[in-house]
């Protein structure tokens, strides 16, 4: 499974055309790659019952590969007395609504799709236990092989996480690489203050937005206000002895400040300084207004 500088070769597309060869820098990678394509056949791959021109035929020796469980598989007269007369299976699917982790099918399953093995016997204090060694590698065939089942798949993300971060310390001080690195290193921040400032003037435009609204509202509220004042303060007529407005008895607001034909606060100043003729001429300024504030 270990991939050997210039003996082995692998492709990093899926479906690709490039092949490349391994060497010192890239064996790692053709090791990975290796791994992962075995996982992804240990997952998905569809068995049959019958021999098929490349298709795998079902048996007990592939019960440690979770697609056994995980997917819709030919039942298997020597698995678990299975009678293989009765079509296809979702064993785990059979296990989750049957029963429980009392059962030791259940944990078995359970146990072979965590750990890519199956044990027929095993404990419910250890069926979820990692089987897989802490420190593990792509040193050589034993160590690759150990990669199997959802942790196998999870410790080989970290270990590709720590060659990568390796490999970008490794690296030799030249103009270039220098270049390199510090873009790596401050690439993070660059998108953090971009994402910062998209937020402050998204935030702004919002703030903008609520403001004007409020003056609207401010401006609405006014308007309504003012409209309710004058239909209940400002008659076209008047009522009883009493002038419409604000009347207060025989003279008005107004004319109690001098400015109707009554005495008021400013008519002993002349009517605003302007003698009784100016204070008149004042007077005479609401008298053809609909919205009247003197008597009539």
């Amino acid at each position: 499974m270990a991939c050997v500088a210039g003996t082995d070769k692998f492709y990093i597309e899926a479906n690709g055309t490039n092949i490349i060869s391994a060497n010192e820098q890239t064996k790692d990678v053709c090791t990975a790659t290796k791994i992962l394509d075995r996982l992804h056949r240990e997952f998905t791959e569809q068995y049959v019952g019958t021999a098929a021109a490349g298709k795998t035929v079902i048996s007990t020796a592939l019960q440690m590969n979770p697609t056994f469980y995980l997917r819709k598989q030919p039942k298997l007269a020597t698995f678990q007395g299975e009678d293989a007369t009765a079509g296809d299976i979702y064993r785990l699917n059979k296990y989750l609504t049957t029963t429980g982790a009392n059962d030791q099918n259940y944990r078995s399953a359970v146990h072979a799709v965590m750990n890519g093995v199956y044990t027929a016997n095993i404990a419910g204090t250890t069926y979820l236990n990692d089987l897989t060694p802490t420190a593990i590698g792509f040193q050589d065939d034993a160590n690759a092989n150990n990669f199997k089942g959802i942790y196998g798949l999870k410790k080989l993300n970290e270990v590709l996480e720590q060659k990568i971060t390796e490999k970008v310390n490794s690296m030799s001080a030249t103009t270039g690489d220098s270049k390199l690195l510090s873009e790596v290193q401050h690439y993070d921040t660059r998108q953090n203050i971009k994402t910062t400032l998209q937020e402050i003037a998204r935030r702004e435009n919002e703030i903008y937005r609520e403001k004007f609204l409020h003056i609207i509202l401010v401006v609405l509220g006014i308007f309504l206000v003012s409209s309710q004042l004058v239909q209940k303060y400002f008659s076209l007529g008047s009522s009883g002895g009493t002038s419409g407005g604000f009347g207060f008895g025989s003279g008005n607001l107004f004319t109690g400040f001098g400015l109707g034909t009554g005495s008021g606060l400013f008519s002993r100043f002349g009517g605003l300084g302007l003698g009784r003729s100016g204070r008149s001429r004042i007077t005479s300024m609401f008298s053809n207004n609909p919205y009247s504030l003197s008597n009539r």
